[in-house]
């Protein structure tokens, strides 16, 4: 017989390396896609948009009236603090209300009184 005569097609490739082929064809480079909300959810992005826009026209007319009244200098610490007491205020009121509700009794009556009927 002799050496060398016949044509060798190419090598099969394994499984493996055509699947992982044709995922790294599938991904997709271009930036995320954003989806805009709907229904509910626009509501409330669109009530959370205009409360933010409030909180920064309020601050921006007390520090721009702070700037004016000052002159040359004018410091932020007490428009902070002022930020921080309300925050802080917003939080207790905010967990009263939650930890009022964890107790089963609590939250029967809380229901009962909505319905109308005293508890």
């Amino acid at each position: 017989m002799a050496q060398g005569s016949g044509k060798l097609g190419k090598a099969n490739k394994s499984s493996g390396s055509r699947r992982r082929k044709a995922q790294k064809h599938l991904t997709y480079k271009g930036r995320r896609k954003a989806y805009n909300p709907k229904g509910k959810k626009a509501v409330q992005k669109r009530e959370e948009t205009e409360t933010s826009k409030a909180i920064n026209r309020r601050n921006e007319a007390i520090l721009s009236a702070k700037a004016i009244n000052s002159g040359t200098r004018f410091f932020l610490n007490d428009v902070k603090e002022v930020g921080r007491k309300e925050i802080d205020d917003q939080l207790k009121l905010r967990n009263r209300k939650e930890d009022r509700e964890k107790k089963l009794s609590d939250r029967l009556k809380g229901q009962l009184r909505k319905l109308g009927r005293d508890a």
